[in-house]
């Protein structure tokens, strides 16, 4: 022991007392400061950009770990003056244990260094102190793993090749093992499972600049890889003793090659629960791509999918604690339209097992096959009564896909406080037999969700859903009623599939807003500019708009890939992209807050025969020159932005008799005129009509079309009486 005491005190002086060395610590930990100090946007985008900074410094960094690893072992061990070495009584293992060590204790400045670096500037940004400490330490915990297995292949490179090529392979080495690993054999190939083999341990994350759930989805497999990165440093120093021990004669051989073969034991052992990891998400993801009933593309385009009306869903939603999903489920469905029908479709997601299911109290037999559910009709139906279809079920939601860059996705989860469960997946039965995914074309083996192509049309529905056992607070596109000692309670009727939230979030609000904005810590004070930014556009047309209808209540404002929806669904808005500019997103949360959504004008085929999307535009128009004091000619250069588009620049099929243009000229003269009360009436009169632009399936009882020529008389009408007066 006092041997190696000796050796290790040799390497630390070597290492601690080269000032070049010494300086190098000193020149990161100023780089990692800079930069996370410096981050373009930093207080809009500080964990996402945070992450790509200290990812790039690492890899960086993995370049000097590869130079100082070779460097130590030629230094004496590999270098042919140095061979008397080899008579000395100390073993190849204590001399490659003790520069391992000095080593890695030289590379641990870094690892806190960069921690360091985060966790101030973390603590600047007002987030708790324990979210903090949770990606500061998974920061540190990764640089040293990093390290680990960087430093050791270093050094067995140098071990096996003892001319000065082996700075060339070394350089190859740390190059595979960072960009080509991450650009060919991940994002190209899709081979995920290999990315515990890249040498830095910052791509191996559920999704790299997500906050949103990231790391913590993935916290077993990162665990698993961690033990076998260990496990693999551990099995490449024991090689390079191995060869070490082959060069000179030693008593030891038969201990060598058991050691050798612990070492190789231990990695294979560690590397089963990784694998195992992956060979389930696999499993699961090929037996979707097997099943016939799973369609392409090209196979959905002429699928017709034959509902029927459900007048109310009872759910109650418990979660139990190893994360399994318990759902029983109650259905009222009008008897009048099963008049001719042997049997009932749903679409219930296949991760389910169906334990019962009842249809107006009697037990009947059922097939589940993939996500569809077959119940037969086996009792006449009373035209005036309810048929109640009762049914309770059970599984583990982790529904993984490969796609997304290097790290794949899932487009549905429930995994601690974690919990992303949209009714797209069919967590709950969906009338009628719909497809939940989709192949992708081209003959990968990856999957989607089928809602991306289109066709998902429900019936309006009564739901009241009861939430138990969740580690968080659930956020939902339905209304929240109340909070139980068990859970939630949410209620409300929707055409919308039902999706929940839960994780890490917070609640921000505005005293001049009526609205809740949910999203992740790092993002509140982004937030609360938005916030900000909206409530001065909300001010403005609360002030003349009468009776104004707040068409949402409630942002979920989380990073996401893909939301499958549109951005609006039942007073809830979806802001799933990066806020980076602040004015431009509180437009549009205005916009659909003011005037709901529009996702049917693409079904106007002629402006005359409907102006909502030119009033529309008129309603910002009165914004951009009472509240920001623009020009006419300044709007028509273009500075109100996509808002005004409908006036200025819309299409010549859609708009050939150029109505935008005549109703903005109009507004324009009367503004000019000082007759703002005017046109604030007229377009009163209209608000009040509604202006939304509901696609044609939901259009029925909606607002209807406003031809131009009624714009024409109103107009006429309010301007005359103006001039009468």
């Amino acid at each position: 022991m006092n041997k190696w005491r000796r050796l290790f005190q040799f390497e630390l002086r070597m290492l601690f007392g080269n000032r070049w060395l010494l300086g190098l610590p000193i020149v990161f930990g100023l780089l990692v400061f800079w930069n996370l100090e410096r981050l373009p946007g930093r207080e809009i985008l500080f964990f996402q950009r945070s992450y790509t900074s200290l990812t790039l410094l690492h890899t960086m960094s993995l370049g000097l770990t590869m130079l100082l690893g070779v460097m130590t072992i030629r230094r004496d061990i590999r270098r042919t003056s140095y061979e008397w070495n080899a008579a000395l009584p100390v073993s190849y293992m204590s001399r490659i244990s003790a520069k391992y060590t000095a080593a890695v204790l030289y590379f641990t400045i870094f690892s806190v260094l960069a921690g360091a670096a985060f966790a101030w500037n973390s603590a600047r940004m007002d987030v708790a102190f324990s979210i903090t400490r949770e990606f500061a330490v998974y920061y540190l915990l990764t640089f040293e793993v990093s390290y680990l297995v960087t430093l050791a292949l270093a050094m067995l490179l140098a071990i096996c090749i003892a001319n000065r090529a082996v700075y060339l392979i070394a350089f190859c080495a740390w190059m595979f093992g960072t960009f080509f690993l991450d650009m060919f054999l991940l994002d190209r190939n899709k081979w995920y499972v290999l990315r515990t083999f890249h040498l830095n341990q910052l791509f191996v994350t559920g999704d790299a600049d997500a906050e949103t759930w990231g790391i913590r989805l993935i916290a077993d497999e990162l665990a698993a890889s961690r033990w076998f990165v260990l496990a693999f440093a551990l099995l490449l120093l024991t090689a390079g003793v191995l060869l070490l021990n082959r060069i000179r004669p030693t008593a030891f051989r038969r201990s060598n090659w058991v050691a050798g073969g612990l070492a190789l034991v231990l990695a294979v052992g560690a590397f089963v629960p990784y694998l195992s990891i992956w060979g389930e998400r696999y499993a699961e993801l090929h037996a979707k791509l097997s099943d016939p009933g799973v369609k392409t593309v090209e196979a959905l385009r002429d699928h017709q999918v034959e509902t029927f009306q459900i007048e109310r869903y009872d759910i109650n939603l418990q979660r139990e604690p190893d994360d399994r999903l318990k759902i029983k489920a109650a259905l009222d469905i009008p008897a009048g339209q099963l008049t001719g029908r042997s049997e009932l479709l749903f679409t219930l997601n296949r991760t389910f097992q169906v334990n019962r299911l009842t249809v107006s109290g009697s037990p009947v037999k059922f097939s589940h096959e993939g996500e569809r559910l077959t119940v037969p009709l086996t009792a006449p139906l009373n035209a005036d009564k309810t048929v109640q279809v009762e049914m309770e079920y059970a599984g583990k939601v982790m529904d993984y896909v490969a796609q997304n860059y290097t790290e794949g996705s899932y487009l549905a989860f429930v995994k601690g406080e974690n919990v992303l469960l949209p009714g797209y997946m069919a967590w709950y039965p969906l009338p009628g037999d719909f497809p939940v995914y989709m192949k992708n074309s081209g003959g990968s083996d990856s999957l989607q969700a089928a809602v991306d192509f289109g066709g998902w049309h429900l019936p309006t529905s009564q739901f009241r859903i009861s939430t138990s056992g969740f580690a968080s607070k659930v956020y939902g596109n339905l209304e929240h009623m109340e909070q139980t000692g068990e859970g939630q309670v949410f209620e409300g009727k929707s055409a919308a599939v039902i999706r929940f939230y839960s994780g890490e979030f917070e609640e921000v609000s505005n005293p001049k807003l009526p609205v809740r904005l949910v999203t992740t810590p790092y993002d509140v004070k982004t937030a609360e500019k938005l916030l900000e930014a909206w409530a001065g556009e909300y001010v403005y047309f609360a002030g003349w708009v009468n009776h104004l209808d707040p068409k949402l209540d409630q942002v979920l404002m989380l990073s996401m890939n893909n939301n499958h929806s549109f951005d609006i669904e039942n007073k809830t808005y979806y802001l799933i992209w990066l806020v980076s500019e602040v004015d431009y997103f509180a437009d549009q949360l205005m916009n659909s807050m003011l005037l709901g959504t529009n996702e049917g004008e693409m079904n106007i085929l002629k402006a005359s025969e409907d102006v909502r999307p030119q009033l529309r535009a008129l309603m910002w128009y009165m914004y951009y020159r009472e509240y920001k004091g623009y020009t006419a000619d300044d709007l028509k250069q273009g500075s109100g932005g996509g808002l005004l588009y409908n006036l200025f620049e819309p299409s010549e099929d859609a708009d050939p008799d150029h109505v935008g243009l005549r109703m903005a000229a109009q507004v324009a003269g009367a503004l000019d005129e000082g007759k703002n009360k005017q046109v604030k009436e007229v377009l009163n009169h209209f608000y009040a009509l509604g202006l939304e632009i509901p696609n044609q399936v939901d259009a029925e009882g909606g607002p209807r079309p406003i031809p131009y020529a009624e714009w024409e008389q109103e107009w006429k009408r309010v301007m005359h009486d103006a001039d009468a007066n």
